[in-house]
């Protein structure tokens, strides 16, 4: 039987998942308010929460 362990995701990556659920927020937020400043934060706030992702990938390119 195989083992049903996830492995766990990383920080990076889950960052970079919060962030789009962000946008997915900030887009409805967007719409209830009729205002474009909850997905403007939103966008802001995916943008750094990816930059992390972004110095991992580009960390294990510089490695090989």
């Amino acid at each position: 039987m195989a083992s049903s362990k996830r492995k766990p995701l990383s920080p990076a990556l889950r960052g970079y998942i919060v962030g789009q659920t962000l946008i997915v927020a900030g887009a409805a937020a967007m719409v209830l308010t009729e205002s474009y400043l909850p997905m403007a934060l939103a966008g802001s706030a995916a943008l750094m929460l990816t930059v992390p992702l972004v110095r991992h990938i580009a960390t294990k390119r510089r490695r090989r």
